[in-house]
């Protein structure tokens, strides 16, 4: 048999005899709807090369404007917790409604299923629409799952977070608040800012192809969240200071009251407070008293100021236990001035009596004894007229004339407090040297930073001491003459029922800039004390600024000081040392 081969295939026509043809290119069907196919998905695939080479910088940017939008958010603000971590400031997400108006096509509908959802769209809103992609409605939306469910073309959803106050206007002040674009605005809120606001990102947001918003679960973006700060103050502390103090802010009828409690072992500020506060839900009208006045106002301290005289003085050896002072009969000349005890004490006393009945001639002759010099440089030795370097903006050094510009008569007025201005922080401070056996403790009110996904930035405030200022014998010797102060003094409206107490009080005229002398109307009553008072766990001060009626400090102060120390005690568990059958009455010295 006779063959002959081709490049394609055998034709057989019998069993006896074939021959060899090349077939046509379309000879059937199939044939045909497969090159149909191969020369369509050539061209498409032809296009698709084109678009993407040479059409991409003109449609990618039009394809973004469809299916995204991208939008500036800041992460999750920090919180702020007390000592027990128990929140103070807390940042909550808070969701908002916007439309797309070029992707609505019935608004009737979109509105009548909004307003079931408790959403309403005004009128004067529907005739804005008109074209544009993004309108917000600007309204809180609590059941943002149900308005997804409705699938509304047009309408998608954002969020974004709101700064709450769980607390109200507890600690306020030292808490301070934030602006509407997040960021701090005085207290903890400003001076730690840089770690509560965190990190602002980038995030866009998608569509679906029917032009519904694809939320936000599902998009894929880096979760970021900020540190939450720490705080040594306890809110319950915080919440019996706030309660003793606001009473005695409006019963004296005062201007301002103040009162600060410190550990004086560490430095950490346990409660601090003042009146009138800040109200963060009347922002506007009150914002004057974001202000904190413990650190940011200065006052004559008074009495509580002859503390360090007489320190100074037992340390530097210039004056003995045994000393004697002679009181002039309640009054003293210098120059062409006089200094006068209220209380016209006759006879002489020594150091401890001074501070105990509060003299001013005996500390005058004190401080005329260890010199203008030495007493300048213990008052900045228990660091007045400098920052204490709080953890709070707006701090003050307070006022001291240079020590050049002393005479005889500054010298004596300084040493009981009258001529130098202080603040409130810094006054406690050199209580709780005594308290702290002579040495000074930079005050401190963040225990800690805190982040749960970024533990590289955690930060623990451990104490800080700044310096030896007088010697643990000298401080011991200063804690009895305060013990005997409150026992047998000026201070023993400050009693407690089953604890010793050791401080001292003030009595402060302020001078009257207009008149350019003391007032003989407006004061400033004080107590500083510790308690124990031998071995004092806490030290309080209570200032009460221009009280109306008796403005002597054992009046307006010290029972205010005798209420909070008791219930502080009570709720620290401090080991009472006294019996109740130990207080006796209280006199009326000021």
């Amino acid at each position: 048999m006779k063959k002959v081969r081709t490049t394609t295939r055998i034709i057989y026509k019998n069993s006896a005899e074939y021959e060899f043809k090349r077939p046509p290119l379309f000879t059937d069907r199939t044939s045909i709807v497969k090159w149909c196919v191969i020369v369509l998905f050539a061209g498409l695939f032809a296009r698709l090369i084109y678009i993407q080479c040479f059409l991409h910088t003109k449609i990618s940017p039009i394809v973004d404007r469809m299916v995204e939008r991208e939008r500036v958010e800041t992460s999750k603000r920090g919180g702020i917790f007390d000592t027990k971590n128990k929140p103070l400031a807390l940042s909550v997400k808070r969701h908002n409604i916007f439309l797309d108006a070029k992707e609505i096509k019935d608004f009737d509908e979109v509105k009548k299923a909004l307003s079931k959802n408790g959403i309403k769209i005004k009128e004067t809103k529907l005739s804005q629409l008109k074209g544009k992609r993004y309108v917000p409605l600007n309204q809180e939306v609590t059941n943002i799952e149900q308005i997804r469910n409705e699938n509304l073309k047009g309408v998608g959803d954002e969020f974004r977070y709101v700064r709450k106050y769980p607390e109200g206007r507890l600690l306020a002040q030292t808490i301070g608040i934030t602006s509407v674009s997040g960021s701090g605005i005085g207290g903890i809120e400003k001076s730690f800012d840089r770690y509560l606001r965190g990190k602002v990102v980038k995030v866009k947001a998608y569509k679906k192809a029917v032009g519904i918003s694809i939320p936000e679960e599902f998009i894929n973006k880096t979760k970021l969240r900020a540190s939450d700060v720490i705080l040594h103050v306890d809110k319950r502390m915080q919440f019996i200071v706030e309660e003793e103090l606001r009473e005695a802010f409006i019963k004296n009828g005062a201007r301002k009251a103040m009162c600060v409690v410190q550990n004086p072992k560490t430095g950490a500020i346990l409660a601090i407070a003042s009146f009138p506060d800040f109200d963060f839900l009347d922002k506007k009208k009150q914002i004057e008293n974001l202000k904190n006045p413990i650190i940011s106002d200065y006052y004559e301290p008074g009495s509580t100021f002859k503390i360090i005289a007489a320190a100074a003085a037992l340390e530097e050896k210039k004056v003995g236990l045994d000393d004697m002072f002679y009181l002039e009969n309640g009054r003293y000349k210098i120059g062409n001035s006089a200094i006068k005890d209220d209380h016209k004490f006759k006879g002489s006393m020594n150091v401890a009596k001074i501070i105990e009945q509060s003299s001013n001639i005996g500390i005058a002759k004190v401080a005329q004894k260890l010199g203008k010099e030495k007493l300048y440089e213990y008052i900045r030795k228990f660091g007045f007229y400098s920052f204490t370097d709080i953890d709070l903006p707006g701090e003050i050094r307070g006022n001291l004339p240079e020590v050049s510009s002393w005479d005889n008569l500054s010298l004596a007025n300084i040493a009981f407090g009258q001529g130098v201005g202080v603040t409130a922080l810094q006054l406690i401070n050199a209580f709780c040297v005594i308290a702290n056996d002579g040495v000074l403790m930079k005050p401190s009110i963040i225990k800690s930073i805190e982040n749960p996904y970024d533990k590289s930035g955690n930060k623990t405030f451990e104490p800080k001491e700044v310096r030896r200022v007088i010697s643990a014998e000298t401080a011991k010797t200063m804690r009895t003459f305060l013990k005997n102060a409150v026992e047998f003094g000026t201070g023993r409206s400050a009693k407690t029922s089953g604890w010793t107490a050791g401080g001292k009080t003030g009595t402060a005229q302020k001078f009257d800039v207009k008149e350019k002398k003391y007032s003989d109307k407006y004061y400033v009553a004080s107590f500083c004390g510790m308690l124990p008072a031998l071995e004092p766990k806490i030290v309080i001060l209570v200032i009460i600024d221009e009280p109306k009626g008796n403005y002597y400090a054992t009046s307006a102060a010290s029972p205010v000081f005798s209420k909070i120390a008791e219930r502080l005690s009570m709720y620290l568990e401090i080991p009472r040392d006294i019996t109740e059958n130990e207080n006796d009455g209280k006199n009326e010295i000021a």
